[in-house]
């Protein structure tokens, strides 16, 4: 059995990081753990909204399946997670920060709790964070207040994970005999857009405003949901707080990668180190904030592991999804397999096998925009360097991106590829996730 670290953090794009190929973002240390291990470069979230997609990562299934489609939905505290199944297999599970748990079960097979969560309305918001760091009230998604907030200085997200990180520092010092799965929640970068003064600056006087996707035709669905701003001087604001909480975030993973890689070198133990976020942010991409669309600032996360008997320096292709994080860590770890997955193990690939190019990633997403139009649903399927997007009731509004010819998703091709349709004739993103596109695509 081997000792395994989770670091997952909030609202975190794929793209903005300096192995990914970002041309502003300073993170030396998510380049070195990707230096020294084996990054995903097509990793996807399952939903783009926190709590659907943190929970679709524990029990393995899609958020349609595990019944949690917004952030007031709790997990069912009868629904196995993978926590679950590294518990019965003789692991001390430990959870150190956020995980945005929702109800009073605030485990879900986490056997101890050393650092509390942030989000005020839930039932473990630390009272330090509250009484003395400051009540974070104001980053609503959806609402004009998460743009109130932009620029340098110091935050309770900032606090917030200083927070979290003090104690998994404090949890690495100590050794123990039981294998450890630890995981570490931060809740940077997520908005209130706010970085540390110095960072604010440095990006202030480099970032570009993305003006040209300011014209991207936009999908009649997106826009009943999502905030908008075109404002250049907001974008910019926008842009440099959020680039300066990534190389924040950078260093609070610096600090836990080390301490754990210290933690395995003294007790002379084996080790998997992993870095996930649970989606992205638009930051002023296409005018848009926060998350909540299948754009690939929204649905494209960062997914890296490092540990013994991986490769240094591997960049894998094919496609992954959050809901892989369980079925991987629980082979890693050499536990009971957790039931019904629709998540798939990596374990194999990321030990060398071939991986597999052919795979489907599904997300989804459902939103209660009020009024008589209810609720917008809608599904996004990847596969190779296609992305289709189609949401209920839009049927004459499908898109088709070429990611990899148009990174910025300016120019919908399904016109040319009319047949890529016919994935959604599937009866369940289950069922989907686990097809093939036509070979004719």
């Amino acid at each position: 059995m081997k000792d395994i670290c989770l670091f997952i953090s909030d609202q975190h794009a794929g793209q903005v990081q300096g192995y990914a190929g970002d041309q502003w973002i300073r993170t030396p240390n998510l380049d070195r753990i990707a230096a020294e291990g084996t990054a995903m470069m097509n990793a996807y979230t399952p939903f783009p909204i926190c709590v659907p997609a943190r929970m679709a990562m524990m029990s393995g299934q899609y958020a349609s399946r595990a019944h949690v489609l917004n952030n007031k939905c709790a997990l069912d505290s009868n629904r196995a997670t993978f926590v679950h199944c590294l518990s019965a297999s003789g692991y001390a599970t430990t959870l150190c920060g956020r995980m945005h748990f929702v109800g009073p079960d605030q485990r879900h097979g986490f056997q101890k709790r050393i650092a509390g969560d942030i989000t005020q309305i839930y039932h473990n918001r630390p009272a330090a964070i509250a009484e003395e760091r400051g009540v974070h009230d104001k980053t609503l998604q959806g609402s004009p207040t998460c743009l109130q907030l932009i620029g340098g200085g110091n935050s309770p997200t900032l606090e917030f994970d200083r927070y979290v990180v003090e104690h998994a520092l404090e949890y690495l010092a100590h050794s123990y005999e039981q294998p450890q799965f630890l995981c570490v929640g931060t809740y940077g970068p997520h908005h209130p857009y706010v970085a540390p003064k110095d960072l604010f600056e440095y990006y202030y006087n480099k970032i570009d405003v993305p003006v040209k996707s300011f014209d991207y035709p936009p999908h009649p669905a997106v826009i009943k949901k999502i905030l908008e701003d075109r404002d250049p001087e907001i974008v910019r604001a926008v842009r440099a707080a959020y680039y300066g909480m990534v190389e924040f975030e950078d260093e609070q993973v610096g600090k836990v990668y080390d301490a754990f890689q210290a933690y395995l070198k003294r007790n002379h133990r084996e080790g998997l180190f992993i870095y996930v976020s649970d989606h992205g942010d638009h930051a002023g991409y296409r005018g848009y904030y926060g998350k909540n669309t299948f754009y690939e600032p929204s649905a494209h996360i960062p997914m890296l592991f490092a540990g013994d008997g991986l490769s240094a320096g591997r960049r894998i292709q094919g496609s992954a999804s959050l809901l892989d994080i369980g079925p991987t860590v629980c082979e890693a770890a050499e536990a009971m397999s957790l039931p019904e997955a629709d998540g798939v193990s990596l374990w194999k690939t990321l030990c060398g096998e071939p991986d597999d190019l052919e795979r489907t990633i599904v997300s989804e997403v459902c939103d209660r925009i009020g009024g008589a139009e209810g609720l917008i649903s809608g599904k996004m399927a990847k596969w190779k360097n296609y992305k289709l997007i189609h949401y209920v009731n839009y049927d004459a509004d499908d898109v088709l991106y070429d990611v990899a010819a148009d990174p910025d998703e300016s120019t919908n091709i399904i016109a040319e590829h009319p047949d890529i349709c016919l994935l959604y004739t599937s009866p369940s993103p289950r069922d989907r996730q686990k097809s093939r596109m036509p070979s004719s695509a």
